[in-house]
């Protein structure tokens, strides 16, 4: 029993970290070469859907198409592919390229705050005094963040605070809206057919083969690196880590995502923070704790 559990903690270790390099090495291509968000999308979006598609043919080949077998899980595939993941992935390299990866990062896990806020509004839940205490300390963290503690004015760009709530909501969009789907489907599956289903729709936004953008030997393999290991390895190890730990634990150790990006960033990328700004991430990233504390309290 605690060796599967180890064995869970290491996938999801290893995801998140995937998941965190990524970040610094699309702030590496968006700064340094002509790789557009867009274009980036539809190379990284088709090859890991077909990567996660290929695994779960190997792996559970009955299961790869029955999801396409009813019209309403089809209609729900589809948004979640378009309005979750896609739009999650590309708000992320939308405020990485307004930005950097840390905050970037540090700012998508206010996608667990907007469930909150979307649960009170269209659901008519009233948050529980440790999610309200988890909000407040988001906004204070988000604050400090966005302001490098000068609080009367933005340190990031209008574009990038805009862009960032534009992330966070995407990511509570794709947090919801499969819940169905993953009651019924195995997760693995879903989340390939969503990949694939980004990645033509962003072709058809940037076609892969027009404008591409000069190719040498660093960018192929950061590009390979995202689509490979920062999207598809990343989600196979962390979906892999729940058949052996609870989700809240997996969701725990998703803070390595943000410690990932920010380590990335200031050793390669030479970025550098203030100490309210530290402050203000390590109060953000608190809020998966507040949260995971409430819940383990309450049951």
């Amino acid at each position: 029993m605690q060796q599967q559990r180890g064995r869970g903690i290491y996938l999801a270790v290893l995801g998140s970290i995937f998941w965190g390099i990524q970040g610094p090495v699309s702030q590496w291509l968006f700064t340094d070469t002509a790789i557009k968000p867009e274009w980036l999308m539809g190379v990284k979006m088709g090859l890991s859907g077909l990567f996660l598609l290929g695994y779960a043919l190997i792996k559970q080949p009955n299961d790869v198409f029955t999801v396409w077998r009813q019209p309403r899980d089809f209609t729900r595939m589809l948004l979640f592919a378009v309005l979750g993941l896609s739009a999650v992935q590309y708000f992320y390299f939308l405020t990485i390229q307004a930005s950097n990866a840390p905050t970037t990062t540090i700012l998508q896990q206010l996608g667990t705050i907007m469930i909150i806020l979307i649960s009170l509004v269209i659901y008519r839940r009233a948050p529980s005094r440790v999610e309200l205490i988890a909000v407040t300390v988001a906004l204070l963290g988000t604050w400090l963040l966005v302001t490098k503690g000068q609080l009367t004015h933005l340190a990031i760009s209008h574009a990038a605070f805009g862009l960032s709530l534009c992330l966070g909501f995407s990511g509570a969009l794709n947090t919801l809206i499969p819940v169905k789907l993953f009651q019924k489907y195995p997760t693995l599956v879903i989340v390939g057919w969503a990949m694939l289903i980004g990645g033509v729709v962003f072709t058809f936004v940037h076609p892969f083969w027009v404008g591409v953008p000069p190719l040498n030997v660093a960018t192929i393999s950061s590009v390979l690196f995202i689509a490979l290991f920062g999207t598809a390895l990343a989600n196979l190890c962390f979906l892999g880590s729940l058949r052996y730990i609870t989700p809240t634990t997996a969701g725990l150790l998703n803070t390595f995502e943000p410690l990932a990006a920010t380590i990335g960033t200031v050793l390669f990328l030479k970025t550098s923070f203030n100490t309210w700004e530290v402050v203000g991430g390590i109060l953000v990233i608190s809020t998966v704790f507040i949260l995971s504390f409430g819940q383990s309290k309450s049951k």
